[in-house]
């Protein structure tokens, strides 16, 4: 087994006063916060994404309508011939 990578202790207590607290209740709260925005941000992403297919679809179905609409008359023929 390889030994861990040991980080500089001056860029390890930079990390730390960036990161927040050192306790354990600190790091507890702050994963809930990470994992809750994680979801959420999953979430509207998902809703944008489906959106978006949503909107495409409905475009294409109605550029179809359109192009199958103009090649047929009134009467039902399929035009000049």
């Amino acid at each position: 087994m390889t030994d861990p990578i040991r980080v500089p202790p001056p860029l390890e207590a930079l990390v730390r006063a960036v990161g927040g607290g050192a306790g354990d209740e600190d790091r507890e709260q702050r994963a809930s916060t990470f994992a809750r925005g994680l979801a959420l941000g999953a979430l509207v992403g998902a809703a944008i994404a489906g959106s978006t297919i949503w909107q495409r679809r409905i475009a294409k179905a109605r550029d179809a309508d359109v192009t199958s609409a103009e090649g047929t008359s009134l009467h039902g023929d399929s035009g000049p011939t």
